[in-house]
């Protein structure tokens, strides 16, 4: 499956930005990302954060080591942020030195992969993370799937989990210290002439106690 989503995301490097976040509702979710990472994270203090899955650089203005196992957003990346250090690399197995990261975030990947592999890369970013650390991360909402009977078609999108499994999945090294709530409702299906009017209750609800019924959900979490 790893050289499926590497010519994937091969082929949509030149145009990723452009095709995915430049429209009102990639816009929107790029917003609501945004305001996560900067509720835990500051860009003042990047010098010891890593972006897995890094892509473009959509969130590189919030660390200053960036990897990702496509060679072509690493290309583009490293041509938007010349002066970091990004590279090529498997988030299950990097060679990245042992508690040396004091943030990860990443984001757009765990959706793509099975819980194998999730546990893989958490143990692997406990490994190089200083105790205390924050891992912040996406993933599709198993409860929203399960309410609305949705299934991926295939590996793309392909992955959910609950706060519940999460919790099991990651109880030896880190705990949850938050999650938050993306994209409520199907922006995308709503008119645009209306959307503006939907956008604040849309925030609002995705930071309440019905947050785990977004689409996707934003964990942090905190090495144990």
């Amino acid at each position: 499956m790893k050289t499926e989503i590497i010519k994937f995301y091969d082929a949509l490097a030149d145009t990723y930005d452009t095709d995915r976040f430049s429209n009102s509702y990639g816009d929107y979710i790029h917003h609501q990302e945004l305001r996560v990472l900067h509720k835990y994270l500051s860009k003042d203090a990047i010098e010891k954060n890593l972006d897995v899955a890094c892509g473009t650089g959509r969130f590189l203005d919030f660390a200053n080591y960036g990897m990702d196992i496509s060679p072509e957003m690493v290309r583009v990346s490293q041509k938007k942020f010349p002066n970091k250090n990004i590279n090529v690399g498997d988030a299950e197995g990097s060679s990245f030195e042992d508690d040396y990261f004091e943030n990860v975030i990443s984001f757009h990947l765990f959706m793509h992969l099975d819980l194998k592999a999730f546990k893989n890369i958490q143990k692997e970013v406990s490994r190089i993370s200083i105790p205390s650390a924050q891992f912040i991360f996406d993933i599709p909402s198993e409860r929203r799937r399960r309410l609305f009977g949705y299934k991926a078609p295939s590996w793309h999108g392909g992955n959910q989990i609950s706060y519940r499994k999460l919790k099991k999945a990651v109880k030896e090294d880190w705990e949850i210290v938050n999650f938050h709530g993306i994209a409520f409702f199907p922006i995308h299906r709503i008119p645009k002439r209306i959307r503006k009017y939907v956008v604040p209750l849309d925030s609002f609800l995705c930071n309440s106690i019905f947050k785990e019924f977004s689409s996707h959900l934003v964990f942090i979490l905190k090495k144990k």
